[in-house]
Parts: C-alpha cells; structure tokens; sequence
C-alpha cells in the first residue's frame, strides 16, 4: 500500500485530494505518527542565537498517534506512479524496499531518542545528588586547579551565564535559598560564600564548585544529542575524581552508545505495532 500523497500521475503531477476517493483501489487507512513536541524548540536552540535560555522549559516527551490517509492497494490499476518512478513493477519493488529500510531507520532513531531523554532524566538526579556531596568537599581535587584556569581564562558562556545570575545552580547544590525578585538578587548571599571560604585551599574548591555547577546548569535532554568540547571536559573531570556516569551520560565522552536487550525488545514490539506503517 502506497500513500496517495506521494504518488502522481502518468504526467508527474500530483493528484488533487478532491480525486483521492476516485482512484481505484483507493482506501482510507489508519497509521500510527510519532509526534515530537520538542522539535520546534530544538531548531530554535540549534540556529546559533545568543537569546537567552529559557531555564524553566522543559520539552514535552514524543508520542505516538494514529492518523487516517489515503492509500492505493494496486499501484497499476491506480493509474498513479512514485514520484521520480518509471512505473515499473521491478523498480517499484526497489524503491519500496529502500523507503521501508529508511522508515524502520527513523523509527530505531525516535526509540533511541525516547529511551535516552528517559535515561537523561534520571541521570541528572543522580549526578546532582552526587554533585551536591561534591561542593561541600573542603579541599579541591587534584587537577581542578587546571579546570579552573580554563573556565576563567576562556570565559565560557557557561560560567558567564552563570555568574551574571548570580550563580543559581550551586546555590541549589549548596542548599542556600537565593532570594529573587529584584535586580542583583543573590549578590549578598555570593560575598557570604566567597569570604567563607577563607584559605586558598577552601576559596579554590569554591571556586570549583562555581564552575561545575555552572556547567551544570546548562545541561538538559539536549546534551546528549548535541555534546560539546567542554561538556567532555567537565564531566571527564568528574569521572576522575570518582563520579560514575551512566551509559547515555558517557555519550558526552565519546563513547559509542551500545544497544541493549531492552532495545532489541522494544524494537520487536515496535514493529509489531507499526506494521502497518507499510502504508507510510
């Protein structure tokens, strides 16, 4: 079965939808569509702009639903042909083939895609848990000194975004409310923190903190799917200094994502239910 939709006419022309109920052997046919919420959302944050991040938003999990469209049962008493196509019977089949290879290609990337924003989620309430023993640490690792120099030499976007809100993020790992409301909320509750830290060793791991928690703050869903040079880098150092990622976290270091038997499974219940997306 072949979308109407996708097929034209001898001439190369597609079929006005007023035409569809006319074709012979045409039917309406019921498939199931996955929806991505957040796909709007994901252009807008991919297009280079330097807006501001919404801190608050947080895209809506894909779905699935079913979509009624005009299909054809016997492409040759259709009249109608794929586009680009000959008609041929052989070349037909060819093409039928390598569009249901590029379908079941999508459909194994939307599962991925679901599986790993699931995987994130949890994720980051264990490394933030993680995080919080980390930042009351009373001396530095070895190594952060490094860390440090980098985020405040290079001025990365994740610390100057942090430092111009008054670092909100490790006052959440601090466990410090930070008042809001007004312009410069949260300086006083900063200048407590730095001058609590009042020898070298004790001022470097809050400085460490800063910057990780900085870091932090702008991770997300988005991460994984779009890892940065500095996203390897901070967690590479958290690794060393004992932190144990998870396998979608280990995606920001590089490392293959391997399958699972949970896929494999969901791969045979996915194609189960979407059999019929032969129609697609």
């Amino acid at each position: 079965m072949l979308r109407i939709e996708r097929l034209v006419t001898e001439d190369g022309e597609p079929l006005a939808e007023e035409e569809w109920p006319n074709v012979p052997g045409a039917r309406v046919h019921v498939v199931k569509e996955w929806v991505y919420p957040e796909d709007e959302y994901d252009e807008e944050s991919e297009d280079g702009s330097d807006e501001p991040e919404d801190e608050d938003y947080q895209p809506a999990e894909p779905y699935q639903q079913y979509v009624p469209v005009w299909v054809v049962t016997d492409l040759a008493a259709s009249g109608l042909r794929r586009r680009g196509g000959s008609g041929s019977s052989t070349e037909e089949g060819e093409n039928e083939e390598e569009a249901e290879a590029q379908r079941e290609q999508q459909r194994q990337e939307r599962r991925r895609v679901i599986a790993n924003n699931k995987a994130w989620a949890s994720a980051e309430t264990v490394r933030r848990e993680w995080l919080t023993a980390f930042v009351a640490r009373k001396t530095a690792p070895k190594g952060a000194e490094a860390l440090v120099c980098e985020a405040v030499v290079t001025g990365h976007h994740s610390l100057s975004k942090a430092m111009d809100h008054r670092h909100p993020m490790l006052f959440t790992l601090l466990g410090v409310e930070r008042p809001t409301g007004y312009y410069g909320a949260g300086h006083d509750e900063c200048r407590k923190i730095a001058n609590k830290a009042s020898t070298p060793k004790a001022a470097t791991m809050t400085t460490l903190a800063a910057v990780v928690a900085a870091w932090e703050a702008t991770t997300g869903k988005h991460s994984w799917r779009n890892p940065s040079a500095w996203d390897a880098r901070v967690l590479g150092a958290l690794v060393e200094w004992g932190y144990q990622p998870s396998e979608v976290e280990r995606i920001l270091l590089g490392e293959e994502q391997q399958p699972t038997t949970e896929d494999a499974s969901d791969n045979a219940d996915d194609n189960a239910d979407e059999a019929s997306d032969s129609a697609a």
